[in-house]
């Protein structure tokens, strides 16, 4: 017991850390640019349910009493929250690189900044983190944990939906406030930033919709890693998307064509120029590789709706939504790089109905792996 407790120790130090590591994936999630003056509340009195004690849910629909919200699902966590839809949300399941069906963890952000053609930075951001280990805590070790420790300033218990946990402030310079969840003997942690009684208060509506199910709990990723035959590059799709590499000739060094389940694209013959294609169902996605410059061009002959520059891995790229003269139904989003001498393009073709979600996290975990020419 004594080696799980020093473990959740050291998890709660890891996790006041990763403010600053959410910095390293390069993705326009940075924190705010400067900590405001230290903030100690000697009294709080938290505005999330205390235990035993319940609160509405807002939704959607019910706009008379704020602004519009949208819920979200993280889905191997088994919760979700009604969050207001001015902000911004961004889901990481870190997949584990032994066995990538399996989760290591699971991060995500909710903030104001960070966005498609949004701010860089911005003044609120909450951060949650679990670590899925080989192991569970009781609720008497978690417990004791966060009223023991001597980096909190606080730790009032809660119980939201069923749901226990604490509501912490940490000491020190990093004083953010922290709300800690028992999932099932697993550790869920969400950090406010920056840690003003602003701030607070909006992160305490958010918390008070939160809703738990363990029976999605899970440690299963639901991703396949696809690894480029010429290890050009890696990715990860869903695990139930159809996928296959074509044969390749002259500058085309890599083709990749895949699509969701479902995914339907018909092509209607014209007597024109060209033929329309109309991507009626699912995504459609393809990767190609070529040796030559022309992911540093604009899309040739489409009409660009908006450009927008994102960088992965340290590698800079250009975001692009367009239609061409075939597209005659549909969305076509191209993600471009030049890197190596070679450019990387992906093309995603689907209604506008589909899961943005997920096309943005296939996106941020796209990584160029050939290097050694750099």
């Amino acid at each position: 017991m004594k080696s799980k407790r020093v473990l959740l120790f050291f998890s709660v130090i890891f996790l006041v850390c990763i403010s600053g590591a959410c910095l390293a994936r390069n993705i326009s999630l940075e924190a705010p640019n400067e900590d405001p003056p230290v903030e100690v509340f000697e009294t709080p009195t938290p505005d999330v349910v205390p235990p035993q004690e319940e609160q509405p849910t807002s939704t959607q629909e019910d706009v008379s009493t704020g602004p519009a919200t949208k819920r979200y699902s993280f889905d191997q966590l088994g919760i979700s929250l009604e969050v207001p839809a001015e902000l911004y949300v961004y889901k990481d399941p870190s997949v584990n690189y032994d066995d990538p069906g399996k989760l290591d963890g699971y991060l995500f952000y909710i903030q104001n900044y960070g966005y498609r053609g949004g701010p860089s930075s911005g003044d609120f951001q909450m951060y949650g983190l679990m670590q899925f280990r080989p192991f569970t805590f009781s609720w008497e070790e978690f417990a004791s944990i966060q009223v023991d420790s001597p980096n909190n300033v606080y730790a009032n218990e809660i119980e939201i939906n069923g749901l226990r946990g604490f509501d912490t402030q940490l000491s020190g310079i990093r004083n953010r406030f922290f709300y800690h969840f028992y999932l099932e003997g697993n550790i869920l942690s969400i950090a406010v930033a920056a840690p003003t009684e602003e701030n607070k208060a909006k992160a305490d509506q958010i918390i008070s919709t939160i809703e738990f199910n363990p029976d999605k709990l899970s440690t299963a990723s639901q991703v396949q890693q696809i690894l480029e035959p010429n290890s050009l590059y890696q990715m990860y799709l869903p695990d139930d998307w159809n996928y296959s590499f074509n044969s390749t000739a002259g500058i085309r060094i890599s083709d990749l064509e895949s699509s969701s389940p479902g995914a339907e694209v018909l092509v209607e013959e014209t007597d024109g120029p060209h033929d329309n294609i109309h991507y009626k169902n699912g995504i459609s996605l393809s990767v190609v590789v070529l040796e030559d410059e022309s992911a540093k061009s604009e899309p040739a002959m489409a009409s660009i709706q908006s450009s927008y520059p994102l960088m992965i891995s340290g590698i800079e790229g250009m975001d692009y939504l367009f239609t061409e003269p075939s597209t005659a139904e549909g969305i076509l989003r191209e993600i471009r790089y030049y890197y190596g001498g070679r450019s990387y393009i992906l093309r995603f073709g689907h209604t506008a109905d589909v899961d943005q979600e997920l096309v943005e996290w296939i996106i941020l975990n796209f990584m160029i792996t050939q290097q050694e020419d750099i």
